[in-house]
């Protein structure tokens, strides 16, 4: 889960800014502002290669490292692990990596509605190249090559962005689907399905009794 202490909140939102402007100035050059899972996985990459480069090295060495990156992605990736250190423990790295991306892929959409590139910061295939960078992302990083004492490293970067893809699931696009459910009618008609109920303040999905149906044939 996304949720980091406040102060860090303060610390990691200026760089995720940052990295948003890059990643806009990226996808609008061009005018490629439907290669978006591109970008992201560009990105992500980096991040990666900078959280394993500075998480494998000793911490009093790794101090010196925090600012030498050059790169919007790798200073992203530089920022998370020094948020992290001040905890004192390892893998930590792991939940301000959560919530960065989950930032990124919200701020990225909002800009480019803000700068005129996008009408809404959300339709069914920002999700679905958001998904598939994350899902792509996460094999790649599968793949990296490193000392099997620093494997768990990969494991952590791996395991966040398959999880940061079922939340982006289960908080985002369960939503906009309530909503396209409302506007257009269900697309299900199987017996086993879950079905849009409205609720006070909103929809909530529930299983649909599929007896029920059944018995009326």
């Amino acid at each position: 889960m996304p949720y980091v202490a406040k102060k860090d909140r303060e610390i990691l939102d200026n760089f995720i800014d940052k990295l948003s402007e890059y990643i806009i100035s990226e996808l609008t050059k061009g005018k490629k502002t439907a290669e978006i899972s591109i970008v992201y996985r560009h990105t992500i990459k980096k991040m990666a290669n900078t959280i394993l480069e500075l998480e494998k090295t000793p911490l009093e060495q790794r101090k010196a490292m925090y600012d030498s990156k050059n790169d919007p992605a790798e200073i992203m990736g530089a920022k998370i692990v020094q948020v992290a250190d001040s905890y004192g423990y390892k893998a930590d790295f792991d939940g301000e990596l959560n919530y960065s991306i989950t930032r990124l892929i919200q701020t990225v959409p909002k800009k480019m509605v803000e700068k005129g590139e996008w009408k809404e910061p959300f339709r069914y295939w920002v999700y679905a190249q958001t998904v598939g960078a994350l899902t792509r992302s996460a094999l790649d990083i599968n793949r990296m090559e490193t000392d099997p004492k620093n494997e768990w490293i990969i494991d952590g970067i791996v395991g966040t962005l398959f999880d940061i893809k079922d939340e982006y699931k289960r908080r985002v696009n369960t939503a906009y689907e309530a909503v396209q459910i409302e506007r257009n009618g269900d697309c299900y008609d199987t017996p086993y399905r879950t079905e849009l109920k409205k609720v006070d303040g909103g929809y909530q999905e529930v299983m649909k009794d599929y007896r029920d149906m059944l018995s009326k044939k």
